[in-house]
């Protein structure tokens, strides 16, 4: 089977399995040995039997109102106001749209390009998921049209000879924004009475450096390197996306507190899944870890056994295959 994936990504080709840079979109790619197109070259892509838009979130910006989308530096509108995916259908078998962060993300577009957005995806053959959680609203936006989960996938191949060593230090999954819910896992982190790390991103408030360490940015390579290192990891993110963090986390065995919404982190960390408004029920879950050695050895066990039950990449391939 053909396929073919569009992003905003400048490149054209396949991803081998020794990319530093193994995100989740890249596994993806490797895994059905895809070919990539950048979106605005969407009229090259022919003779497919499945193309998968990715399609770029944009850029926002924030004032009193709330958020909006920058479209002047992201070519989202120019995008959304042509008719490409009827040029890919003409030139395709099946063409399908892949979620991007939030389902609700678009919601921040301005209202032409929003309404643009949802016939763009009600043109499509298919429709991909990140979570069970989010199957429910675009089969509820999108009736009659199938919804399917894309799992979050780890290709391995070069960091499979990573030891971990479980040092007594805790990692937040993000920083101290509402998207991320740096600050509150801050919070629960602080249960564990070892030393607190985060991420370096975009997202990264003033004086963060006051309250945690910063590992640098990386490759995804080095990073995996860098996580391997953890005892604990927290992250209470609000915006329930492709779960990466809680997968990483498993593959190691670093048992996770996080978003129940999540797959990655309800399949993986059964008994580490939280609403993550429930604060209290975090913080428990936190000492818990840090008190019972028998219930930490369980969630480390489960977590990277659940990830060699759910999230191969024979299982995302042979399920892939069977839905296209």
């Amino acid at each position: 089977m053909k396929v073919a994936f569009l992003t905003e990504m400048g490149f054209a080709g396949k991803i081998s399995s020794d990319h530093p840079n193994m995100r989740t979109e890249f596994a993806w790619m490797h895994a059905l040995q895809a070919d990539h197109y950048t979106i605005t070259d969407y009229s090259q892509v022919k003779d497919f039997d499945a193309v998968i838009i990715i399609f770029p979130k944009g850029r926002v910006y924030l004032d009193a109102a709330g958020s909006r989308l920058l479209n002047e530096v992201n070519p989202v509108t120019n995008i959304l106001a042509s008719n490409f995916v009827e040029v890919l259908k003409q030139s395709n078998k099946k063409v399908y749209y892949m979620q991007e962060g939030p389902h609700w993300w678009f919601n921040d577009y301005e209202l032409v390009d929003q309404i643009n957005f949802y016939n763009m995806v009600g043109s499509c053959d298919g429709i991909f998921a990140h979570n069970e959680s989010d199957t429910a609203y675009y089969k509820g936006v999108y009736p009659g049209i199938p919804v399917h989960v894309m799992p979050t996938l780890m290709i391995d191949d070069i960091v499979q000879n990573i030891i971990p060593t479980h040092e007594d230090k805790v990692i937040v999954g993000g920083n101290f924004a509402r998207w991320y819910g740096g600050f509150e896992s801050f919070i629960v982190a602080r249960e564990f009475d070892v030393p607190i790390w985060g991420q370096t991103s975009h997202a990264m408030r003033e004086g963060e450096s006051q309250l945690i360490n910063h590992l640098p940015r990386v490759m995804w390579t080095d990073w995996m390197k860098q996580l391997s290192t953890f005892k604990y990891a927290i992250h209470l993110m609000p915006t329930v996306a492709a779960g990466t963090f809680s997968l990483n986390c498993a593959y190691f065995g670093i048992p996770c507190i996080g978003n129940e919404k999540v797959d990655t982190q309800r399949m993986c960390h059964p008994d580490l899944g939280v609403d993550v408004s429930d604060v209290a029920k975090a913080r428990e879950l936190a000492k818990r870890l840090v008190e019972d050695r028998a219930f930490y050895a369980q969630c480390s066990a489960a977590a990277k056994q659940m990830y060699k039950v759910y999230y191969t990449k024979e299982l995302y391939t042979q399920t892939l295959l069977g839905i296209l």
